[in-house]
């Protein structure tokens, strides 16, 4: 419930509604920070037919893929009459009903809940339903560049009061024809609650009707919305704050079209698509993706092979990008052991005190501080550059010489450092104790085991492209849509660090003596590996570093060679392909740097034994995981909990981003322009804009690049096990018994995979 500063002492009846429709949007992040988001977070706790219903409904959106996309996937053979009828069975729906939908799709009748200025708009031939977005997300723009994001329980300074004192003295809605508009707002009371209860009952909208009518209003600027969601994210209620003021403030705008006594809204007759149909076919092309994995998963080998030490222990992120170059490392020499763990390498930090380096749904627990030079300054130009109401004097002022320096950026010279990855670093809040307890998660969870090699990489990962606001969206989710270069660097300082090894070695975790841990950064534009405090090596392992080095330019070359077809690049020899990617990632006009996540589909927690070899298409989370070494399931229950989750909420965000990105996506990139460091519009203005580009999703013809499958989570473990672990966390098993990501189990004593359904049931796969 809302806290006791928000509420009125004489309206309260519509909060519990009003709770209930906000909640529904999800969080975004700004820029600085941006990382990917489930559009449908607010859904997660609902079926995933009822939910698309909804939003069909209501926002006219699509979550499902529309009938000709599966009559595609049929035609290429992706999937199978019999594929068809198991998932039909499975959701019991009839399997005849769906293959009709191959050739005559069904449809059924849409009551589409159409706003007050909408019923306007279509019965005049005007276009005020649009002009009242634009005039309110300008003004968003404004209350949240001015330090309006930083909100407080405040009903003077809040955006409604704010708004609505400007509203009532703007004259520019009377002179472009909404005659008495400044009247009807001025008439409103100033509380946000009074006004929306007030508002409510002017209009008389059917209470059945109400409740889709106040998530439209407030869909109708879901970017903005979004935004704000953002600043409540961790609180105990979606409505307050910025959020629910723009709700009031919808309303506001839209009741003036109402007339004196209001009138109902009118539902207009459509038809959609079908879902439950369409949900059939999207299990079916799920289920021969997933075959097509587990058959070829290794049987499991009761002792792993030995062939000496390892010579060395890869840990890389399990970012889907992160596959292709771990399968070619290994590739290299039997001893070379790749391990996949969250990109942050367990530990949650604060650089500066100013971003959070770990997973969204973490808080940092200690603060590391650089030492640069060049630090201070920097931050300053770049803050200067996005800035609202200096971006266009900073053009004005350095336009010709900032040409300049991105035509050297672009053609000449050598790339820009990252200063994270160069600059000395202090942690702070990490005592001793601190230390051995970060480095005790970190062995415990990663899997490594007790034998370590002689050297143990530690590889994060960033993304670089220029000119490009979403950029943040290329580095790690795990650290917060940063590189994770600077975690790498921490979590190796930690491991290596003689007073927390002694620690470690008392709790019964002995490092050996001669294991030393490296940090690195895996460059995912052109897929090239750094390793970092390289003077930090002892002179003892210089040529195991070497030999590492060479490893790792062999296993490069073959991953940019494997990436250069997904992006049309033609064959080039030596290093012409480094170099053509590395322009490319330079290049201030080039709208596909790389395909970042895009195509991504499963997620797979096991050893590394079952897949090691194996060509999963650069499509594929990689975690590892020994059941055998977690007795207590805590492991599994933080995969399950964290890393499961966040690739959740990518891959529904390239899902959702693909199907409908009118709705769910952030448009054409080429018109971008950008609000400060809050996001960006399309054109001169508009709603902000979630989720990806179509660039990001789509081919340059306009064909899907993305596949829209739902994330594919495969866990080596007993349905027991993880059935325990589901009943821990209820929010992981809304994700999978109401189908947003789909749960498997392999046995890992065979290769017996079994499907988690939605009444609860483990179905035999293979």
């Amino acid at each position: 419930m809302l806290k006791t500063e928000l509420t009125s002492s004489t309206h309260a009846g519509h909060l519990p509604m009003i709770e209930s429709v906000l909640s529904r949007i999800p969080p975004l992040w700004g820029l600085t920070d941006y990382v990917a988001v489930n559009p449908f977070l607010g859904y997660a706790n609902r079926p995933i037919v009822e939910s698309a219903r909804e939003i069909a409904d209501a926002l006219g959106a699509r979550v499902l893929p529309p009938a000709k996309y599966f009559q595609k996937r049929w035609q290429a053979g992706a999937y199978t009459r019999a594929q068809v009828e198991r998932a039909a069975e499975r959701l019991g729906v009839d399997a005849d009903r769906a293959m009709q939908m191959l050739e005559h799709p069904t449809e059924r009748p849409v009551s589409h809940i159409a706003t007050f200025a909408e019923q306007f708009d279509a019965l005049h031939q005007t276009q005020w339903e649009l002009f009242l977005r634009a005039s309110i997300a300008r003004y968003c723009a404004v209350y949240a560049d001015e330090g309006g994001v930083s909100w407080h329980l405040d009903l003077e300074t809040g955006l409604w009061a704010t708004w609505r004192e400007c509203a009532a003295a703007d004259r520019a809605p009377e002179l472009t024809g909404l005659k008495g508009y400044r009247q009807h707002v001025a008439s409103l009371p100033g509380n946000v609650i009074d006004a929306i209860e007030e508002v409510i009952s002017r209009i008389k909208i059917p209470a059945d009707d109400l409740e889709l009518y106040l998530y439209r209003l407030i869909g109708g600027l879901f970017g903005w919305a979004s935004f704000f969601r953002r600043q409540n994210w961790n609180t105990e209620s979606s409505a307050n704050g910025p959020l629910l003021d723009l709700l009031a403030i919808r309303l506001c705008a839209d009741s003036f079209f109402a007339g004196p006594g209001g009138t109902p809204t009118i539902q207009e007759r459509m038809t959609t698509e079908e879902e439950s149909t369409r949900l059939v076919l999207q299990e079916a092309t799920e289920d021969a993706y997933v075959q097509s994995i587990v058959a070829r998963i290794h049987p499991p080998t009761p002792v792993r092979p030995r062939l000496g030490r390892d010579s060395v222990q890869a840990v890389f992120c399990i970012d889907v990008r992160s596959e292709p170059l771990r399968r070619h490392l290994e590739a290299q020499d039997p001893t070379i052991r790749t391990l996949g763990f969250a990109g942050f390498f367990g530990v949650c930090l604060s650089v500066d005190g100013e971003s959070a380096r770990c997973p969204v749904l973490l808080n940092p627990c200690m603060r590391v501080d650089l030492q640069a030079r060049d630090v201070a300054w920097k931050k300053s130009f770049k803050a200067i550059q996005s800035m609202p109401a200096s971006a266009f004097s900073f053009v004005e002022l350095a336009g010709a010489g900032y040409g300049f320096k991105m035509l050297k950026d672009t053609c000449v010279g050598p790339r820009t450092v990252d200063t994270e990855l160069q600059a000395l670093f202090n942690l702070v809040d990490a005592d001793l104790p601190v230390r051995i307890a970060t480095g005790a998660s970190i062995l415990k969870n990663m899997s490594l085991g007790k034998d370590l090699a002689r050297l143990v990489l530690l590889c994060g990962h960033e993304g670089r492209s220029a000119n490009n606001p979403h950029a943040a969206g290329l580095d790690c989710g795990a650290c917060g849509g940063h590189g994770g270069g600077i975690n790498a660097r921490v979590a190796a300082a930690i491991l290596n660090d003689p007073h927390v090894r002694q620690g470690l070695a008392e709790q019964g975790r002995v490092i050996p003596s001669d294991t030393v841990f490296v940090a690195g950064v895996h460059d995912t534009s052109t897929d090239e590996v750094q390793l970092l405090d390289t003077d930090r090596i002892p002179v003892s392992h210089r040529d195991d570093v070497q030999q590492l080095l060479r490893w790792l330019q062999a296993a490069e070359k073959c991953t940019r060679r494997e990436r250069a077809t997904f992006l049309s690049i033609p064959r080039t020899e030596g290093n012409g392909l480094k170099k053509l990617l590395d322009r490319r990632a330079r290049h201030w006009a080039e709208v596909r740097p790389e395909w970042a996540l895009a195509r991504n589909a499963s997620f797979i927690a096991a050893r590394r034994d079952r897949t090691r070899g194996l060509d999963l298409s650069g499509r594929t989370f990689l975690h590892e995981y020994d059941s055998d070494q977690d007795p207590d399931s805590s492991v599994l229950s933080l995969i399950l909990s964290a890393p499961v989750v966040v690739a959740s909420w990518i891959n529904l965000q390239y899902f959702a981003s693909t199907v409908d990105n009118h709705v769910f996506g952030a448009g054409n990139k080429t018109i971008h322009n950008r609000v400060g460091r809050l996001g960006v519009v399309l054109g001169n203005g508009g709603d902000l804009r979630t989720g990806l580009a179509m660039q990001s999703v789509h081919l340059p013809g306009g064909e899907w690049f993305h596949e829209p499958l739902r994330l594919q989570v495969i866990v080596e473990a007993s349905s027991d096990k993880i059935d325990q672990v589901l009943q821990q966390h209820p929010n992981v098993r809304d994700l999978v018994l109401n189908g947003w990501i789909r749960l498997f189990s392999l046995s890992k004593d065979s290769s017996d995979v079994y499907l988690k359904c939605s009444d609860g049931r483990w179905e035999r796969v293979i």
